[in-house]
C-alpha cells in the first residue's frame, strides 16, 4: 500500500456537484443520461434506421482500417442527423465498456465513456450556452483528450528555491520531471515514476501536486487493474493510480509521456472490435 499518496482534487468546467457517489469511486459523477442509457431489450430489425445502420457500417470499416493500417488521429461520427430511434439503436448497439473520461477543453465540456468496442467512444459534449451535441470516436483516444494534454499544460514549471520543512526528494523528482518532459518525443515510450518504491514525505506529496498543478482531464477506467489517471499541468505528465475494490490507492505513479498506456486502444483491439461490431450488424439483416 502506498504511504502517501498522490491527492489530486480535479475541477473541470460543467462538471455537475458531487451527489451521494463519492469521488474516489471509479463511476464519473454526472455522467450524462444521453450517454448512460438504461439496459434494453433486444431490438428489432426496423429500429436500426438506415442512417444509423450507415454510421455502424463506417465504423466497421474505420476499424478494420486501423488494424491492418497506420497509426491515424481519431476519427469523428456526428450523430446530429439521426432521429432518437437511431441514437438509441447506435447506444444499445455500442453499450459501456470499462474506460470514462471528462474533460474541459475550449469552449467545451466533454464527457467521453468508451463502448463495449474498445477503440470505439461515445462523446457529449456542452457548449457554454448549453448546446448538446453527441458523437463517435474511433481511434486509440478520443479527440478531445489529445486536444486537452497537447494544448491546455505548461511547457515548463517554476520549482521553488525555498523549500519547507519536511521536504526529502520532492526538488529532484520535480528537476527530473522537467528534464524528461522537455526532451520526450512522440512515440517514445512513457517513463514510469513509481512511489509505492520511493521515500516520500507528506510534504513532498504537497509540493509536487502543487508545483505540478492540474488541467482539466480526469480519464477513469474499471475491470481489470482499475486506474484513475489525472493530467497534470506540466506537458507530457500524468498521474496514474491503480485502485483497489475498495476505491484505495494500491500503485500511486506519475507518467512522463504520452496518454498512458492503460487507456488506450491497441491494433489487436481494433480488429476485434470490428469483427464484434459487424457479428452484430450482420444479426440485422439475417
Amino acid at each position: 500500500m502506498t504511504e502517501h499518496v498522490l491527492v489530486w482534487h480535479p475541477k473541470v468546467p460543467g462538471e455537475a456537484p458531487a451527489t451521494a457517489i463519492g469521488d474516489d469511486q471509479l463511476r464519473l459523477i454526472g455522467m450524462p443520461t444521453g450517454l448512460v442509457r438504461p439496459v434494453r431489450q433486444a431490438l428489432s430489425a426496423d429500429q436500426l434506421t438506415p442512417a444509423a445502420r450507415e454510421v455502424m457500417d463506417a465504423i466497421v470499416a474505420d476499424l478494420h482500417s486501423r488494424a491492418t493500417g497506420k497509426d491515424a488521429p481519431p476519427t469523428r461520427y456526428n450523430l446530429g442527423h439521426l432521429d432518437e430511434a437511431g441514437k438509441a439503436a447506435v447506444a444499445d448497439i455500442l453499450g459501456e465498456g470499462d474506460v470514462w473520461a471528462k474533460v474541459g477543453v475550449g469552449d467545451r465540456f466533454w464527457r467521453v465513456v468508451e463502448s463495449v468496442m474498445t477503440g470505439v467512444w461515445r462523446l457529449e459534449s456542452t457548449a457554454a450556452d448549453g448546446t448538446v451535441e453527441e458523437c463517435i470516436d474511433v481511434g486509440p483516444v478520443p479527440g478531445p483528450i489529445l486536444r486537452a494534454a497537447a494544448e491546455l499544460p505548461r511547457a515548463t514549471i517554476d520549482i521553488p528555491q525555498q523549500m519547507p520543512p519536511g521536504v526529502m526528494n520532492a526538488p529532484f523528482l520535480l528537476a527530473e520531471l522537467q528534464d524528461r518532459s522537455s526532451k520526450y518525443q512522440p512515440g517514445a515510450e512513457n517513463h514510469v515514476i513509481n512511489f509505492t518504491l520511493l521515500p516520500l514525505t507528506d510534504v513532498d506529496a504537497e509540493v509536487l501536486t502543487g508545483v505540478l498543478g492540474q488541467i482539466p482531464l480526469v480519464i477513469r477506467s474499471g475491470g481489470y487493474g482499475s486506474s484513475r489517471v489525472f493530467a497534470t499541468g506540466l506537458r507530457h505528465v500524468w498521474a496514474v493510480q491503480y485502485v483497489n475494490g475498495m476505491g484505495s490507492v494500491i500503485l500511486d505513479t506519475l507518467e512522463v509521456g504520452g496518454v498512458p498506456v492503460s487507456v488506450l486502444a491497441a491494433k489487436e483491439d481494433f480488429e476485434d472490435s470490428a469483427e464484434r461490431l459487424a457479428e452484430i450488424l450482420q444479426a440485422f439483416t439475417s
